[in-house]
């Protein structure tokens, strides 16, 4: 490129730099008149493909030779205001190693003829922040700017109402790409979520007051950068981390628009100043939730009390893989192959498929008792159990007698303990048992308590009981008239279908959470077919979205009923009722516009509906 056209272009771009800082605070993402903007939001790591997402937008913007990205260390340490001189050293080690990753990524991408050059900015502290010659570095040549992960709430503090803000702000919106992963993607949202709040963690995602929202005024540090997102707030590591039930909660709460927007683990995506969120790019997926298209945020409440739950319904949860799927933020709408999805009609929605039939018993379906035996799902049982017809069954289930004798003496001495009349027979279901002796057993009983923790071996376990009909006789029992509690892995068999899969562990936990969204990852097996929906136990403490969504996708008609810990549905003719000290979440497929796969062969899923229904809240009657 000729030198007088290369000044010509810098001149212009600083001229526009310098008109950027005068009106940059005032500048939100995507407004109309701005530059073509591009914020890039990564939902954790530094993956090759994600990075490269960042770079080419860098690389598209630069009018010249040199592809010039800034590396911003603003998360990086533990306390805003003061640093020891070791410790910068360090944290600048390693910036270093991810700009020279970075650098890497803009080569891969960068047009012919193009250069990359990523530098770190030292700015860790406020004082950094403050410094003009630490400032000038963010100048009109930046093409791109690259936040780390780390602590965003730090990283606020550092930059909130400084000159470093205001050059950030001006860059972007003179047409710099602004990127970042982990806490680098959560600045760039106006409206930020800071974490958790006390000892709150991904499984009270729904309790009022349990997220530590910066959603303060512009004046403030409690705030995402100036000019981030404003019509979305953005989360990320969020189906890693289990994150939907805060996301959903962050949404109610944030001002203006009811959006919210999450990026998983090595996932990213652009957002541009259409507010389209496109190419998605990654191992995983986005989901983007709406809750402004069926006024599911205006009815939105807190229920209860100690804490209170959020209880909102029709929620439009879309799940967006690499591939032809896009959101646009201003128009509510996925897009697929570069077409809008109109919303659909949900006026006829309701769960009456759920209640029991005429003549049928309670039936309670748990998702985990063992953290309030002496809760109110334990004392309606125990009392439904006393007026039953007949004596009272523990059904254990184990892999071997003495595993499941066990746990079936435990839950024997909670419910004695609990006030029922008589000692409970104690029967084990494991593998190989006689069906035709069982199925003869439950038939006597005026009221069952089922339970067992390993989902795995509950399908195989259910399987026996197809094949030699104990299913017909346990559901013809219960129509009849039987009382039913089944708890954990006994909640999941008794619906349509379950998830074969064994209970997370805290070293798995997070692996499962994203593999989950994965087509085939999770094994599907028959239930006892009891009620036409999907149980899953626990979905907010074993962060279970992901297997929901392999349900919906697998058989759209059946919703799928995530139920807490503490937490059960009251089944009846009458009413299907949640009761306990937690919520019950579903998932319902049921007017879905698309369910398919993405190029890495996550799951694509647009106009699926998300409710949440806190204790005492009823899903028919």
């Amino acid at each position: 490129m000729p030198d007088v056209i290369w000044r010509s272009l810098r001149r212009a771009r600083a001229l526009l730099w310098l008109a950027g800082v005068v009106v940059a605070l005032a500048a939100v993402g995507g407004a109309a008149g701005q530059n073509p903007t591009r914020l890039v939001p990564i939902g954790a790591g530094y993956e090759a493909d994600t990075l490269e997402l960042f770079a080419a937008q860098a690389a598209a913007f630069s009018p010249d030779a040199v592809v010039t990205i800034r590396v911003l260390p603003i998360t990086y340490h533990t306390n805003a205001d003061t640093i020891s001189k070791a410790q910068r050293r360090a944290n600048l080690e390693l910036a270093q190693t991810r700009a020279d990753q970075i650098a890497e990524a803009c080569a891969a991408v960068a047009a012919a003829g193009q250069t990359c050059v990523s530098t770190v900015v030292d700015i860790q502290i406020r004082a950094d922040a403050l410094d003009p010659a630490r400032v000038a570095q963010l100048g009109p040549e930046v093409d791109g700017f690259y936040i780390l992960g780390g602590d965003q709430t730090v990283a606020m503090r550092v930059v909130a109402n400084t000159p470093t803000e205001e050059a950030l702000a001006a860059g972007y919106a003179n047409g710099a790409a602004v990127g970042g992963n982990s806490a680098g993607a959560a600045v760039i949202s106006r409206y930020m979520i800071g974490g958790y709040l006390g000892d709150n963690f991904a499984w009270h995602g729904l309790h009022q007051g349990a997220l530590d929202l910066w959603y303060g005024p512009d004046d403030a540090a409690t705030r995402g950068l100036i000019f981030g997102l404003q019509e979305a707030v953005i989360d990320q590591h969020v189906l890693e981390r289990g994150r939907t039930a805060r996301l959903l909660q962050a949404m109610v709460e944030k001002p203006g628009d009811k959006l919210a927007v999450g990026f998983d683990w090595g996932t990213a995506g652009v957002i541009d100043e259409n507010l389209v969120v496109r190419d998605v790019t990654g191992w995983y997926a986005a989901v983007a939730l709406d809750g402004e298209t069926y006024g599911a945020a205006a009815g939105a409440q807190y229920l209860g009390s100690d804490p209170a739950i959020l209880d909102i319904h029709d929620v439009a949860f879309h799940v967006l893989p690499p591939g032809p799927y896009a959101y646009d933020l201003a128009a509510r709408q996925p897009w697929v192959d570069g077409a809008p999805q109109a919303a659909p009609d949900i006026s006829g929605r309701t769960f009456d498929a759920l209640l029991a039939p005429t003549g049928a018993g309670t039936l309670f379906v748990s998702g985990d008792l063992s953290p309030a035996t002496r809760g109110a799902v334990m004392a309606e049982f125990v009392a439904a159990a006393n007026a039953a017809d007949g004596p009272t069954i523990v059904l254990s289930a184990g892999p071997r007698t003495r595993a499941a004798d066990g746990w079936g003496r435990y839950w024997r001495n909670r419910l004695r303990n609990m006030g029922l009349d008589a000692r409970p027979t104690l029967i084990t279901l494991t593998p190989g048992i006689d069906q035709a002796a069982l199925a003869a057993q439950l038939a006597d009983a005026g009221a069952i308590f089922f339970t067992g923790n390993d989902a795995a071996l509950m399908a195989a376990l259910v399987a026996e009981m197809r094949a030699a009909g104990t299913d017909a006789a346990l559901r013809d029992w219960w129509r009849g008239g039987g009382v039913l509690l089944a708890d954990r892995a006994a909640a999941a068999a008794l619906g349509a279908a379950m998830s074969a899969e064994a209970t997370p562990t805290s070293d798995n936990v997070e692996y499962q959470s994203s593999d989950s969204f994965l087509a085939d990852y999770v094994n599907i097996q028959p239930g006892l077919g009891l009620l036409p929906a999907v149980f899953e136990p626990r979905p907010l403490y074993d962060y279970l979205y992901g297997r929901m969504v392999s349900h919906v996708v697998a058989a759209p008609e059946w919703p799928v009923v995530g139920i807490e810990r503490g937490a059960a549905l009251r089944v009846s003719p009458d009413a299907v009722t949640v009761i306990g000290d937690e919520a019950a979440l579903v998932l319902d497929g049921r007017y879905a516009a698309t369910l398919a796969t993405g190029d890495n062969n996550a799951f694509a899923a647009t106009w699926l509906l998300l409710d949440t229904f806190a204790p005492g809240s009823a899903l028919a009657e």
